[in-house]
């Protein structure tokens, strides 16, 4: 019997089914469009965020090369996004996100203001999702590899401002450059699969709930399909627009992209840079082969990287493995250019590599650029070793026409005399010292105190007295500026020691002694001759030679001391840098 009063309520259940399928395919495709479409605005920040990371590494390799502060200026400007959008994605991951402060930070981009409310509001409501969690870590990872860049930078911008850039530097930082640049690209690179990931998973998710309420309500069903397709079709359009964007940057990067299967050899890949580069189409490269690409390599690199291929041949593949090689590659036209490799292993799901994949740069200019430094440094070696000879041999002049001047001069000038050339002597070795060593600016102290001391001991005529010399010196280097006050010092101390000290004396004993400790060396001069008179003192005495010891001694920054105590000691002890010692 047909009951009203059930049918009424099928209809009014059906009604309700209805009404609460519409409201779910509704609510399920306002939100699975929404959130897709947060996706894709997440996507075109990345892509910026992308750009300004390649500029600003870009940037930073100019500095480095050229020491223009421009190009520091332009990485630091490049770096202000990535700034801007860390604040952004910690406020809206905080407990108490400030969306203002969000959103302010993200307009510092180009992203369009519904784009940034769209990746504020993904953000969220699924910064527990695990598709985007996952996302979330690598975008923080990301963060703490440009702060490690921008870290670089600074280190780079300090040692060109202290002028200490020198090729082993300049090497060192291009290298963790290009380092950082490999992991950045990678992690934009695992952002943008995993964003895309989940963009296609909600793409899953509302075409399969949408065929399933078309299945229930035909009617809605179509045209609920036809709209979220249209939208979704509109979605595909608007991601694919982003990936070609990525595609334009791998097209025209200064990197050539390759793949190189494990297995056969075979390049599976080669982005179109190559053409540029060597001047042969990716059609050529890919039909030839590697073994096209091993006759162009210059033959005296080709021995090294059949070495290194053959190392990877064998069991320990991880450790053998060369994941960065330099070498030279002849291009079409018959030129080689250096080029920079970077590999990596690609393993299948059980660990077992199955690809190289790898990107070649032009380091030609680089190379070039090293070479004219090594030959500026070369010639600025030779300028110095001739000017230090010509200093010396200048100051042989002086002391040559001192010694006419004293045959025309009086008793006390000619004592003038020779005390002032033996103070030019004691320069005039220090400058013959220096450009017989290597680094022209250092020199051993201790070679030169011995060799002073029997240059001295000749002048005075000591071999006709028995008056021994006794030597303890320590080796080390200073610098010129050190070198040049001790060594006037060492030559009034031990001047005196002579003519004070054994004045009508026929026999003793000078002591030398050169001892450095951890900060600081000393210098002691002893004799056990003549003493000092009662009345002197270092501070009252008015003479020349020790006017001048006090005055050095205040130029190395050092103090004096002297003792008399059956001998006459004097005592310098001055300041050493770690640097300077040997």
């Amino acid at each position: 019997m047909f009951n009203k009063g059930n049918t009424k309520k099928t209809n009014t259940a059906i009604i309700i089914i209805f009404v609460v399928i519409a409201a779910f395919t509704f609510v399920a495709g306002h939100y699975g469009t929404k959130t897709t479409s947060a996706v894709r605005a997440y996507v075109t920040g990345e892509g910026q965020w992308t750009k300004a990371q390649k500029e600003a590494t870009h940037q930073l390799i100019l500095y480095s090369i050229h020491q223009d502060t421009s190009y520091y200026n332009n990485f630091r400007e490049k770096l202000k996004l990535h700034h801007s959008f860390t604040e952004a994605r910690k406020t809206l991951l905080s407990e108490n996100p400030d969306i203002f402060r969000a959103t302010q930070k993200f307009k510092t981009s180009d992203l369009h203001s519904d784009d940034i409310d769209l990746i504020i509001w993904l953000t969220r409501n699924f910064k527990e999702f695990s598709h985007f969690k996952k996302a979330l870590a690598i975008w923080e990872e990301g963060d703490k590899y440009i702060a490690k860049l921008d870290s670089l930078g600074y280190q780079v911008h300090q040692t060109i401002q202290a002028e200490e850039m020198n090729q082993s530097k300049q090497l060192q930082y291009l290298t963790k450059v290009s380092s950082l640049d490999n992991t950045l690209t990678d992690l934009e690179t695992r952002f943008s699969s995993v964003m895309g990931a989940t963009a296609r998973w909600i793409q899953t998710t509302v075409f399969w709930m949408i065929i399933t309420v078309g299945a229930i309500l035909i009617i809605i069903g179509y045209l609920l399909t036809r709209r979220f397709f249209n939208q979704i079709n509109q979605l595909n359009r608007q991601l694919y627009e982003s990936e070609t964007k990525f595609k334009k940057v791998l097209r025209y990067s200064r990197d050539v992209i390759y793949q190189l299967n494990f297995d056969t050899a075979d390049y599976e890949y080669m982005s179109p840079y190559v053409e540029k580069m060597l001047g042969y189409t990716v059609e050529e490269i890919l039909g030839r082969g590697k073994e096209f690409i091993l006759d162009l390599i210059h033959p005296d690199d080709l021995e090294r990287l059949n070495r290194e291929v053959k190392q990877m041949e064998g069991e320990q593949l991880e450790e053998q493995f060369t994941q960065t090689t330099e070498f030279r590659i002849k291009r079409k036209d018959g030129h080689y250019i250096w080029v920079n490799n970077q590999r990596s292993l690609v393993k299948d799901e059980e660990g077992n590599p199955i690809a190289i994949v790898g990107s070649v740069r032009d380091i030609s200019d680089r190379k070039n650029h090293e070479v004219e430094i090594q030959q500026a440094l070369k010639e600025k070696k030779t300028l110095l070793v001739e000017i230090h000879h010509r200093v010396k041999n200048n100051l042989a002049v002086i002391s040559s026409l001192l010694e006419l001047q004293k045959q025309e001069s009086g008793e006390a000038v000619e004592t003038v005399l020779e005390k002032t050339q033996t103070r030019i002597q004691s320069i005039a070795k220090i400058h013959e010292k220096l450009y017989q060593t290597k680094d022209l600016s250092n020199i051993n102290i201790d070679e030169y105190i011995d060799e002073f001391t029997s240059v001295i001991f000749d002048a005075y005529n000591i071999s006709e007295r028995d008056i021994i010399i006794h030597k303890r010196l320590d080796s080390f280097k200073i610098d010129i500026i050190k070198a040049v006050p001790l060594a006037l010092i060492y030559n009034e101390l031990l001047n005196n020691a002579f003519k004070h000290g054994f004045d009508n004396q026929e026999e003793g004993k000078i002591s030398i002694n050169l001892t450095k400790g951890e900060n600081q060396a000393t210098l002691t001069v002893t004799n056990d001759g003549n003493t000092l008179p009662d009345n002197f003192s270092l501070d009252e005495d008015q003479s020349l030679g020790m006017t001048l010891v006090l005055t050095l001694t205040q130029q190395l920054e050092g103090d004096i001391n002297y003792s008399q105590n059956g001998h006459t000691a004097f005592e310098i002890t001055f300041p050493i840098n770690k640097g300077d010692i040997a």
